[in-house]
């Protein structure tokens, strides 16, 4: 598929545009709505999902800590400001 002389370009669920990636607000909205975790389970199932999102790394730091094997499970403010 060719397209030419568009604002925006969809492309691996991105968009592409003259000022460089965007995430889909598609996609965006789905992991907005997503169910707050209550398990490792949970926090693994919503981390596949958001790692769509740029610097994504960097903004779950505070979720992947507590998948580690002596992580305790309190869900923290920092956690839920990650989230």
């Amino acid at each position: 598929m060719c397209i030419l002389w568009a604002e925006d370009i969809p492309f691996l669920g991105c968009f592409l545009d003259k000022d460089g990636v965007r995430a889909n607000p598609k996609m965006v909205c789905a992991i907005a709505q997503w169910l707050v975790p209550v398990s490792q389970e949970d926090l693994r199932k919503w981390l596949g999902l958001a790692n769509y999102c740029a610097n994504y790394a960097e903004m779950a730091r505070p979720l992947t800590n507590l998948l580690k094997n002596d992580a305790v499970w309190p869900w923290t403010s920092e956690a839920q400001q990650a989230l």
